[in-house]
């Protein structure tokens, strides 16, 4: 019989999440970040700011110097070459477009000179690195500012960041030419959110572990949030979807042994045939997708109704041999992911497999469903919460800070939840008929609980 469920403890949970969700995005939006790039008065920040004075020149190099201070600011010198800097003799211009071109909002001009064909700045930032643990300077400098700034470029030719006296480089950028203090770059690749450039004591044998320390720390809180709002949460209405599900079939008295298994183990099967058959799987490979999960899935939930609708199957069925058989149809289904991506294009990838985990989730409803008519429900809800917090981990980037548009992320994690939830109804009412272990056939090819 279906084990009582506790529709209360699902209703507060659901209400624990909307609450949440409620506060979360009853924050102001903030404007959308601006693409500003390393070297802010290099390139376009200095021409754009010249044509907004009338003065139409071309860049034609840029280098910078970063000058790291201990106590965290840093002294910039940037020299633009021009193709013409008469209008650049006039100092008052000079500094406006100095000014205009340096973006940075605690951003110092220092002073400006011309000299033959190149225009010379020099400005101070007062937060470009942080003090960290064992005597490390953190730069954050090349990192995002969520809903401010994205770094969209290096900007110069070439940037070389110097260290103070006594100190030398530990984690550069990516790319870096490192020798002892300096490091230097001719392009700058953000990745993310931006990576962390580390400044350690020089000759310390235990700097790596400090570099190491210094840029993983600040990302503690940033993973915690992720997970809470990007993984938990969705999980829990997947889950709490799930209990609402098992409530509404023990409430309205469905009894697992009068179900007829095999005609709901192909009702499924018709579900993933009717999948396949839809419009939009041949449309995502004619519009150019790289991943099936349409179709793969469907071939995957063909393969699981297709077994269970065996009766010999079905006679000798467990909780792990139907474990088994969820993970052979997520087999299936990324088999078929990886062969119709090499179709279109040779280079399969691991992001075929990443991106077919979305079917594990619902696969292992059954699981569910199966627990739900015959005990141990918890296990089964656990598992299946594993494996669709498994597709969160690896669909969202849980260590990047987010923008503007993270809120959005967690609304579409939550809608993905609900869909999960309801796409599995068939499969958990296909578990929830399943005999239970041992139950032999009978003589017309069904079981004793059909």
């Amino acid at each position: 019989m279906v084990p009582p469920l506790s529709l209360p403890r699902t209703l507060v949970a659901l209400a624990l999440v909307g609450a949440l969700l409620g506060a979360a995005f009853a924050v102001p939006a903030a404007a959308s970040p601006r693409p500003i790039q390393v070297c802010s008065p290099c390139e376009r920040g200095f021409t754009y700011a010249a044509q907004s004075h009338d003065v139409d020149v071309e860049i034609e190099r840029s280098t910078a110097t970063m000058r790291v201070h201990r106590n965290g600011s840093a002294t910039w010198t940037v020299e633009n070459r021009l193709n013409d800097t008469a209008a650049f003799e006039n100092a008052s211009l000079r500094q406006a477009v100095a000014e205009e071109a340096i973006l940075v909002h605690d951003a110092r001009l220092l002073s400006t000179s011309v000299s033959g064909d190149t225009v010379r700045m020099r400005y101070r930032t007062s937060d470009a690195a942080t003090e960290a643990s064992g005597g490390v300077l953190r730069v954050e400098y090349f990192r995002d500012d969520p809903g401010a700034m994205v770094r969209s470029g290096l900007g110069a030719d070439r940037l070389t960041l110097v260290a103070p006296e006594g100190m030398a480089v530990g984690h550069a950028l990516p790319g870096a030419d490192v020798s002892g203090r300096e490091m230097t770059v001719t392009s700058f690749d953000g990745g993310g959110d931006g990576p962390f450039v580390t400044l350690v004591p020089e000759g310390d044998p235990l700097a790596p572990l400090w570099s190491l320390v210094a840029v993983t720390l600040p990302l503690v809180p940033v993973v915690g949030r992720n997970l809470a709002f990007l993984v938990a949460i969705p999980t829990l209405v997947f889950v709490g979807g799930l209990r609402a599900v098992a409530w509404a079939v023990s409430a309205a008295g469905l009894d697992p042994a009068a179900a007829t298994s095999d005609r709901r183990a192909l009702v499924v099967v018709a579900l993933a045939l009717l999948a396949l058959a839809h419009p939009l799987a041949p449309g995502l490979f004619a519009l150019g997708g790289v991943e099936p999960p349409l179709v793969a899935g469907a071939a995957g939930a063909v393969v699981l109704g297709g077994a269970l609708a065996v009766p010999a199957v079905r006679a000798r069925l467990s909780v792990a041999r139907l474990a088994g058989l969820v993970g052979l149809a997520f087999v299936v289904a990324v088999a078929v992911g990886v062969l119709l991506r090499a179709l279109t294009d040779l280079h399969v990838t691991e992001q075929v497999v990443r991106r077919m985990l979305v079917v594990l989730p619902v696969y292992a409803v059954t699981l569910v469903g199966y627990a739900a008519a015959h005990g141990r429900l918890r296990a089964a809800l656990a598992a299946a919460a594993g494996a669709f917090a498994l597709v969160l981990v690896t669909t969202f980037p849980i260590l990047s800070q987010g923008g503007t548009l993270y809120f959005l992320g967690v609304a579409v994690a939550v809608i993905g939840a609900i869909g999960a939830a309801i796409v599995g109804i068939p499969l958990f009412l296909l578990g929830h008929s399943l005999p239970r272990t041992g139950t032999p056939p009978t003589a017309d090819g069904g079981t004793a609980d059909d």
